[in-house]
Formats: C-alpha cells, sequence, structure tokens
C-alpha cells in the first residue's frame, strides 16, 4: 500500500504538476508568440506611419495603378502615367529609395502585378492614402486570423507550429509594405480546404494566386499527377477570366507591357531575392539561373511522377508543398512572400510537428539581423525557404509507427489532429 503523498515507483506525473522541460517549453513557446504577435502590431503601425511620413511602400504604386483605373487610363505600366499618378497621390514626388526606378530627374514605383488586381483596389485607392493603407492592413490582419482558423480548425493542423509560422517575421514584414501577402496566402488555405470538398472553388482559389504568379507556377505538376482534373478546371477558368479582364481593362499592348516589366523586374531584382536561381544568378549569372530554374522544374515534376501514389494519398499537402516549392525555385522572391509557406508548414505539422516547428522559427531568425535586405539576410533566407521546401515535402511521408508519445490517448481532442490518416487524407 502506497503512503498518501509518496509517489509510487514508475508513476506517471499528474498534469497538474507538469515537468520542469515541459514548464520551460510552455515558457518559451508563450514568449515566441509574445513576441512575434509584438512584431506584427509594430510592422502593422510602421506601414501606417511610413505611408503618411514618406509613402515609399508598395501600397503606393498599387494604388496609384487603381487610380489611373479610376479616371479612366489603360497605361497602368507607362513611367511617366504612373509617376505622375504616384505624385498626385502623395502629394509631392517620389524620391529615390529600394524598389524605385528613375523616370527624368525623379523616380517612381513600378506597378508589376496584373491589371485585375488594380482593379479591386479602386475602392481604397480612392480613400487618403493613410486610410486607404490603414484599412487594407485591417483587411491583411483579418486575412491572417482566418488562415490560421482555417488550418487549426477544419484542417486540424497544431496551433503552435501553424502560428508561429503565420506570425512568421519576414510575413509581417509585408503589413508594413502594404503587400498582398496574408490575402492571398488565406487564398491558399481555402483552396487547400475546398480540395475535396469544392474542387471548383479550390482552383478558383488558386487562380487567385496569379496576383503573383511565382507563388503558383508548379502547382499544376501537383494537380496534374494527382489528378485533381475539376481543381485544374477552376484553376484554368480562374486563369482565362483574369486573361479577359486584363484585356478588357488595358488592352494587349497593356498586357505585353505588364509581362515585359514582370520579367525585368525579377531580373532587376535578383540581388535581393531568396529563391535559389536567385542565388545561382547573383554566383554565376542570368543564363544559370534561367538555367537552374528549368532543372529544378524538371527535377520536381521527375519526383512528383516517382512518388505520385503518396502525393495522391495526400493531395491537401501536395498542392500546399508545391506551392512552397513555386517560391524556392523562382527568381523573385522576397521576404515578404515567406507568408505563403504557411499553409504547408501548418500541415506538415501533423506528421512532422517537431520539424515544421523548427522551420518556422528558422524563418523568423533568419531575417532578426536587420530589413536591408543584403548578403546574409539573402544567403539565409534562402537556406530557411529551403528547409521550410523541405519538411513540406516531409509532410507527404509520415512516419511509419509514430512515437507513443506524440500519440495522445483514444478519444482525446487531440485524436483526431495528431492521427495522419484522419486529417491528411
Amino acid at each position: 500500500m502506497i503512503r498518501p503523498g509518496v509517489a509510487a515507483r514508475g508513476a506517471i506525473a499528474p498534469p497538474d504538476a507538469p515537468s520542469g522541460s515541459v514548464r520551460l517549453r510552455a515558457l518559451l513557446a508563450t514568449a515566441a508568440v509574445g513576441l512575434l504577435l509584438g512584431n506584427l502590431v509594430a510592422e502593422a503601425a510602421r506601414g501606417i506611419w511610413n505611408t503618411g511620413v514618406s509613402g515609399v511602400n508598395d501600397w503606393i504604386p498599387f494604388a496609384s495603378a487603381a487610380r489611373l483605373l479610376a479616371h479612366g487610363s489603360r497605361c497602368l505600366y507607362c513611367a511617366a502615367q504612373l509617376s505622375v499618378s504616384e505624385a498626385t497621390f502623395l502629394g509631392h514626388a517620389i524620391g529615390a529609395g529600394q524598389g524605385t526606378l528613375p523616370i527624368g530627374a525623379g523616380h517612381y514605383l513600378p506597378f508589376v502585378n496584373p491589371p485585375p488586381a488594380a482593379l479591386l483596389l479602386v475602392p481604397l485607392a480612392l480613400l487618403p492614402p493613410v486610410l486607404g493603407f490603414a484599412l487594407f492592413t485591417g483587411l491583411s490582419l483579418l486575412a491572417m486570423a482566418a488562415t490560421y482558423r482555417i488550418l487549426t480548425g477544419a484542417l486540424g493542423c497544431p496551433r503552435l507550429p501553424t502560428l508561429l509560422a503565420v506570425l512568421a517575421v519576414p510575413g509581417s514584414f509585408g503589413l508594413a509594405l502594404g503587400q498582398w501577402g496574408a490575402i492571398l496566402t488565406l487564398a491558399l488555405a481555402v483552396a487547400v480546404w475546398a480540395l475535396r470538398r469544392r474542387p471548383i472553388l479550390c482552383g478558383l482559389c488558386l487562380a487567385l494566386l496569379l496576383v503573383k504568379p511565382q507563388y503558383v507556377w508548379l502547382v499544376p505538376v501537383a494537380l496534374v499527377v494527382t489528378r485533381r482534373w475539376r481543381v485544374a478546371l477552376g484553376l484554368a477558368a480562374g486563369a482565362l477570366l483574369i486573361a479577359l479582364a486584363s484585356l478588357a481593362l488595358v488592352g494587349p499592348a497593356g498586357l505585353l507591357a505588364w509581362v515585359r516589366l514582370s520579367l525585368a523586374t525579377s531580373n532587376g531584382q535578383v540581388g535581393m531575392s531568396s529563391g535559389l536561381p536567385a542565388l545561382v544568378t547573383g554566383a554565376l549569372g542570368v543564363e544559370a539561373g534561367w538555367a537552374s530554374v528549368l532543372a529544378g522544374a524538371a527535377l520536381v515534376t521527375l519526383g512528383a511522377i516517382r512518388y505520385r501514389d503518396r502525393m495522391r494519398a495526400h493531395p491537401e499537402m501536395a498542392v500546399a508543398a508545391f506551392a512552397c516549392l513555386s517560391l524556392l525555385l523562382c527568381l523573385h522572391v522576397l521576404s515578404q512572400d515567406y507568408l505563403l509557406v504557411a499553409p504547408a508548414l501548418a500541415l506538415a505539422a501533423r506528421v512532422r510537428p517537431g520539424l515544421a516547428t523548427a522551420a518556422a522559427v528558422l524563418i523568423s531568425v533568419a531575417f532578426l539581423g536587420d530589413f536591408q535586405v543584403g548578403f546574409v539576410d539573402v544567403w539565409s533566407g534562402g537556406l530557411a525557404l529551403a528547409l521550410a521546401a523541405l519538411v513540406a515535402v516531409a509532410g507527404l511521408f509520415p512516419p511509419a509507427s509514430p512515437s507513443p508519445l506524440l500519440v495522445p490517448p483514444p478519444g482525446s481532442a487531440d485524436t483526431m489532429r495528431m492521427t495522419p490518416a484522419s486529417s491528411s487524407g
């Protein structure tokens, strides 16, 4: 008989008396999430402040292009018209800064998204710059919250790695710039959720990622290999709608101008990009960079064919992983684009929680030095992105026999969350 207050040898400590290591992990997780939430708020506030003071962020060309459309112009990619629209919008000319291009004696910020992106922003663009930016930032914050809710709710992803991925430092930096990352990440999360339930909706959500084509260019490979033909149909229909809307808004000449400007911007900003082809370009030249894009696409396609059964068994993970690979293997990926890897890391965390958590933390650590994208940030960011892509691919290969320590007791609330077969399909 065991006397009161004396634990039997080998007895399990009660839940209300966690070990020191468990308390330490909980403390570290709380501190990390708190710091990332504080950074999120700080970046949103910094973007609003900068819009009112200097006006050098990505929201300015977005809104200025939208204002051109609202006033009947079709020349969204003409330097002269856009520079005038930006100066009128801000009340002053834009000075030299990161991302600006020279025009005459001044500078301007180019608009490099497809024309329908400008059309969507017309209601906000007609407002004063700070108010429009603040509302766009609010929509982005809501999109990040909705992304977290979808991933941890309907898709059953573990909360901590999902939160660390959604709040990662470079993704939050997109709020200060007024970038599309949060809204497009929500589109990817909805697409993953809808893949089995509403395949056409899934494809249409994937088509929204064409606002930044580098987010989605390898995803069709995953759709073909997994035989998700209705999703592919939705993606094709969405892409056709974007193309037709673009032609209606700016005409064939404007559409060609967008393509030329996008390619020129990708080549011009290659020194700031963390994609593997950009790193190859920096070391060996532009031709080698484009060759690495083709080589990477070929290797990914061959790998998808080789492991098609895995991808067909886990189509949601496959789509999210190929979005992550699209970033890794493109020439133009900047810090604000890293938010798009959050769905892949969250899904991978269902079967590889430790790896997914480590990858999410590394993405933040890689950009802690500073936000002036230089040699260290580019290379450390590239390594972090490569690790995230590897973890995403690892999500297609669940452990054959999970450790008993990771398996919750039958009937518990976390059983469905931790069981690969029930969560990832």
